[in-house]
């Protein structure tokens, strides 16, 4: 499992991406997770925002996936819930999240620099 803090709606929260991130995201979305990132990448790459219901659902999946991990049961609940993020998550945070599930899931999987889920900051030169 590979793990990130990060703050969603005032709130510190821990993504993680590991093998529970990519079924439950296939529970919520019915989709496989591979699938969703290739069509986010080419959202990204189109300048065009991913679908927002399929991006809380991986945040969601990253994020319980972590919480649910955890062996006390008292630390097992999600300090954010879906019905916050519906109403509450700005656009930068979705962003950001997103991001950070592209970095994790290429860590998970330890793709090398530009293979799927590379993410360059804005000032880095990219390489032509």
């Amino acid at each position: 499992m590979i793990t990130k803090e990060i703050e969603l709606c005032g709130k510190k929260v821990i993504m993680a991406y590991c093998y529970a991130t990519e079924i439950a995201y296939k529970a919520m979305a019915d989709e496989d997770m591979h699938d969703f990132i290739q069509e986010a990448i080419k959202c990204i790459n189109e300048k065009k925002d991913p679908d927002s219901k399929r991006v809380m659902f991986a945040i969601l999946a990253s994020v319980n996936s972590y919480y649910e991990s955890l062996t006390d049961i008292n630390e097992r609940k999600s300090p954010i819930t879906d019905r916050e993020m519906m109403y509450n998550l700005t656009p930068k945070e979705m962003g950001e999240a997103l991001g950070t599930i592209l970095i994790l899931r290429s860590q998970f999987y330890q793709l090398p620099k530009g293979e799927e889920g590379d993410t360059q900051e804005e000032d880095e030169p990219k390489n032509a």
